[in-house]
């Protein structure tokens, strides 16, 4: 070492801090100086007098920062000096630094004293190398790409910064097949940082995305500048989005398709899923319904081919998932459509399928709790959910939010004919469309000019509800644009869709509730008959039917429904009477009881006045 040399520099200072002014005090040669003072006391000394000189010149703030820059740097070249550098064949990158390990085809080691006698310590029994680092676009959070040479080949996977940097966390490596263990866990995560400190600059740096869908004015995957870095059990399903085959004849297959108006309806509702960001809509459900052989698995095979692998398993999936599961996998998809075939395979694990629909057409998960503490990231979505199924998803019982959310179609006749030769076709032929549609898609402006224009045809001509008219407009939305840009054939007309939309009396559920009473009532008319030897529940006056308040709401509880939700629009329609001071029941003399009770007065239809005479 050369100790007159070092004292020269902790003695001579090549500048005058009284004549610095504002520009000499920032140059490099000050701050290299200070770095290289070895004598810790006076380097502090002269670091101290220099930010007193820049606060003085009111540059305190500058000089701060480039001294930690200059910091940062010096002490990472400092760090590389006398290093090592990884020796694997044909790694990923090259000349990567190491530092004291010896990274070789056999094995990464190193060697250090302990008690004064040389040993060996192991970080890996085979080449393991950082070769990339991606921070994610939406949470800024780190992930590492790490490469390593296993039967071999190089493989590479993509882990969460915390795994590289806990004992416990970094063993989850071995089901990847990495070799760590708890003996040579502690090694690996040294060397790992090692090599990602001494290469700061040579490790490559980029953007990360963990989902599918709209990243602002980007679509993921379709963009260059995004490297999928998201949950492993995804990745599969990532890599299904892209181009196979023939876009021109994926195209005239389809026109011969979507001359068959369900199918176009399904391949149409594919294309609606981004939009719904776009527009600021809302998700929801289209459901293909029927017997087996109609060709509704294939249908939505076709309708996924638009995005990619439309193969059972890849971009559609079978339901046999559990909550968590599903709002995982549409959060993953986020703008691209949740495709579900067989959805009776999750019946038993809902109590109805309204939950799910209502769950789902939300497009929220709440954060759960995870067992390192805190709470796991929202999970959101804004896609369309196409499911096929051998029943109708809602039930005459189902709430009106959840009808208003649902477009259902049934598979009457076959949608497909030969659906051996289409979904054999697809597998092969698929994902142009896509990004074709995503890349000449009209500016936002002209987007939501046009949805609320077919908003406003549909309102004119159909009693519905908003949110089903919502979900249709996009359907029309993206088939007007689908056919300009790809098909150049028949767009679906307004008229065509009328049997898919329900009309708000098949949606509003205090009026299905009433009509469920009646038939309850019909049934049961003994019940209410004067004479009846049995229990009686109330009985029949003119046009009206007198019933006991807990018999009622013990039928409405029973098909899922709830007096005190539907009373108030049951007395605006004009289905019960309220009596005098506003209250849901009237107080009436009962001829079984021989006493004045309070009940439930429901008015009779027309068809069943007179209800002596009919009953």
């Amino acid at each position: 070492m050369n100790l007159e040399g070092e004292d020269l520099v902790n003695t001579f200072i090549p500048f005058e801090i009284n004549e610095l002014d504002k520009t000499t005090i920032l140059d490099e040669k000050i701050f290299k100086h200070v770095l290289q003072v070895t004598d810790p006391i006076q380097r502090t000394r002269l670091l101290v007098e220099l930010q007193e000189k820049a606060k003085e010149l009111k540059v305190s703030k500058s000089f701060s920062q480039m001294f930690k820059a200059y910091q940062s740097d010096y002490n990472a070249k400092f760090k590389q000096q006398g290093s090592n550098v990884i020796n694997f064949t044909n790694p990923p990158l090259e000349n990567l630094k190491c530092g004291k390990w010896q990274a070789l085809d056999i094995g990464i080691k190193r060697t250090q004293l302990n008690n004064f006698e040389a040993q060996t310590i192991e970080a890996c029994s085979h080449p393991i190398m950082p070769i990339e680092r991606l921070i994610n676009v939406e949470n800024d959070l780190e992930k590492i790409k790490l490469a390593f040479y296993k039967d071999n080949r190089w493989q590479d996977i993509v882990v969460e910064k915390n795994t590289i940097a806990s004992k416990n966390k970094i063993l989850q490596l071995a089901n990847r097949g990495i070799e760590v263990n708890e003996n040579n866990a502690k090694e690996l995560i040294t060397y790992l940082a090692d090599i990602i400190t001494l290469n700061i600059n040579e490790i490559p740096v980029n953007k990360g995305i963990g989902r599918l869908g709209w990243i602002g004015d980007t679509f993921s995957p379709y963009t260059q500048e995004l490297k999928y870095d998201g949950d492993l059990s995804f990745k599969s399903v990532f890599e299904c989005v892209k181009e196979k085959g023939n876009f021109e004849k994926w195209k005239e297959e389809c026109i011969e398709l979507r001359k068959n108006k369900v199918a176009h309806l399904v391949i149409a509702s594919s294309f609606a899923a981004p939009l719904i960001e776009l527009v600021g809509g809302l998700p929801f459900v289209v459901h293909l319904w029927g017997g087996t052989g109609s060709g509704k698995t294939v249908a939505l095979m076709v309708a996924m081919s638009v995005w990619g692998n439309p193969e059972i398993g890849k971009l559609v999936k079978t339901l046999n998932s559990t909550q968590v599961a599903l709002a995982r996998y549409a959060s993953f998809l986020h703008n691209v459509p949740f495709a579900g075939d067989e959805l009776q395979t999750i019946k038993s694990r809902w109590e109805s399928f309204d939950k799910l629909v209502m769950y789902l057409t939300e497009g929220i998960d709440k954060g759960r709790g995870v067992s390192s503490g805190g709470v796991e990231e929202q999970k959101e979505w804004r896609c369309c959910f196409l499911f096929t199924g051998e029943e109708p998803i809602t039930k005459k019982n189902s709430g009106g939010g959840v009808k208003n959310r649902v477009i259902e179609i049934e598979a009457i006749d076959k949608i497909i004919e030969d659906g051996n030769k289409v979904s054999n076709f697809v597998r092969e032929n698929y994902g142009h469309a896509g990004k074709y549609f995503i890349e000449n898609l009209p500016g936002k402006k002209e987007l939501n000019d046009r949805y609320k224009q077919i908003m406003q045809e549909l309102t004119s001509k159909f009693d519905t509800t908003d949110k089903q008219t919502m979900a249709m407009a996009l359907i029309l939305l993206a088939d007007e644009i689908s056919t300009d840009l790809i098909f150049k054939d028949e767009k679906i007309k307004i008229e065509d869709i009328e049997d898919f939309l329900s009309s708000q009396q098949e949606i509003d559920r205090a009026g299905r509730d009433y009509e469920s009473i009646i038939d309850w009532i019909i049934v049961n008319k003994n019940k209410f008959t004067e004479g009846n030897q049995g229990e009686m529940w109330g009985e029949f006056r003119n046009n009206y039917c007198f019933v006991i308040p807990s018999k009622l709401e013990e039928f409405l509880d029973s098909i899922g429904g709830n007096f005190d939700a539907i009373k108030r629009k049951l007395a605006e329609t004009g289905k019960i009477i309220k009596d005098s001071q506003g209250k849901y029941t009237v107080t009436q003399y009962l001829k079984f009881l021989n006493a004045r009770k309070r009940i439930i007065q429901v008015v009779l239809p027309n068809d069943l006045d007179n209800s002596e005479e009919i009953f």
